[in-house]
């Protein structure tokens, strides 16, 4: 019961419990929409939901570099103002840059589809992610896990309703879009009075606005890479394989969000949670990273058996139309377990303030990924490469940097 306890006010009960609901509802948001669509209609959504995920996983860098930053007052005079103005700006920034920026990318990314259908709800939508992110940065770094935690359920489940809502209503591919993002305005809007109180005045950056934002930069040149390997995959395997048939490119991009989504979706939600970890427990870090490591490859081992063992019967049933190999799940399932690795890994680098490491490796994972996208290697083989050897690159370069933080 002690342990029980003690588990339950570092955190780590409530934020996984809170991350498992939250990629529960967006893995089945996934699989709903790849139901009720063809392989090719998928190839137009899944590539939105890729395009969409890249830059908030981008902004995700921010988020981190907060967590990192931020520290509890002892008194509660006014604080959080650095931060407010910090969100606020980036936020429109970010909104205008997407925006504008979009009528140039947009085209290329979706040459079937209206620029402004597409680009409209994507600006919003990271747009508002920016507050969440420096929000959610602030809440990690006063250790609010029962915050922390609503609002990542509220969001998945926001969204997972609102898509239902839309398959229901047979509202179309742009309200769908709309459904999509929709949840990352709301969810800090519902939820913001319900903790208020115990955010304004509680809460200082251990930095300057200058470091602030040169620190965010590297993070943020580390997201870009994680937006690479993981949400922005789809879209960047589009752009290097323009030749690959509308119905593989769709029937792909589903089954890299659906299997490695369980896993993934996890472990990449649980950086911050782990960066305050490794960084309140120097001496421990490097045994619980070990601890950490040793689980996700043996989860990830017996995710893989699982699939292999379900895909030849479930997907011939709940998706006929995406004709996926058993060993093509299973490759990655386990391609899923080395990137969780390295959302061990960078956070314990980032923990040590070794931000030059953080951003070397998930650089060096995301550009190994893209050189074997566009190697003559049959379209398969090459995703399973880049999601294996791309992660395990990175990993090692972490750990090392890590090693001989001072």
């Amino acid at each position: 019961m002690n342990r029980l306890k003690t588990l339950f006010r570092s955190g780590s009960i409530v934020i996984l419990a809170a991350t498992v609901v939250g990629g529960l509802a967006g893995y089945l948001a996934n699989a709903i929409v790849g139901a009720n669509i063809t392989a090719v209609e998928y190839s137009s959504f899944g590539v939105f939901w890729s395009a969409l995920y890249f830059i908030i996983a981008v902004i995700s860098g921010v988020q981190q570099e907060v967590t990192r930053a931020t520290r509890p007052k002892q008194d509660h005079s006014s604080g959080g103002a650095l931060a407010r103005r910090f969100a606020v700006i980036g936020a429109v920034a970010t909104g205008a840059i997407v925006f504008v920026s979009g009528f140039w990318w947009a085209p290329i990314v979706f040459p079937s589809s209206d620029v402004w259908a597409v680009v409209a709800p994507i600006a919003l939508g990271c747009s508002a992610y920016f507050v969440v992110a420096v929000l959610s940065g602030t809440l990690y770094g006063l250790t609010l896990w029962p915050a922390i935690g609503a609002m990542i359920v509220v969001d998945g489940v926001l969204r997972l309703a609102a898509i239902g809502t839309v398959l229901i209503g047979g509202w179309g591919e742009t309200a769908l879009y709309w459904a999509v993002v929709l949840p990352f305005p709301l969810t800090p809007s519902i939820l913001w009075w319900v903790f208020r109180s115990r955010v304004v005045g509680r809460s200082m950056l251990d930095v300057g606005a200058a470091e602030l934002t040169w620190n965010s930069l590297r993070t943020t040149t580390a997201a870009v890479a994680i937006g690479v390997l993981v949400s922005g995959f789809p879209v960047v395997l589009a752009l290097v394989r323009p030749s690959a048939p509308a119905e593989e490119l769709g029937t792909v991009i589903f089954g890299i969000n659906l299997v490695r989504a369980p896993l993934v979706t996890i472990v990449l939600s649980l950086q911050s949670y782990l960066v305050i970890r490794f960084r309140s427990e120097p001496g421990r870090s490097g045994r619980t990273a070990a601890m950490l490591i040793g689980i996700i490859i043996g989860a990830a081992l017996v995710f893989a058996g699982v699939a292999v063992l379900v895909a030849e019967w479930l997907l011939p049933i709940l998706w006929a139309d995406y004709a996926l190999s058993g060993g093509f799940i299973a490759a990655l399932a386990g391609s899923g377990g080395m990137l969780g690795l390295l959302c061990v890994s960078g956070p314990l680098a980032l923990a040590k303030s070794r931000h030059g490491a953080y951003s070397l490796g998930w650089v060096a994972a995301a550009a190994v990924a893209v050189i074997a996208l566009m190697s003559p290697l049959p379209l398969v083989t090459a995703i399973v490469v880049a999601l294996s050897a791309g992660p395990a690159i990175g990993v090692a370069i972490h750990l090392i940097g890590a090693r001989y933080s001072h």
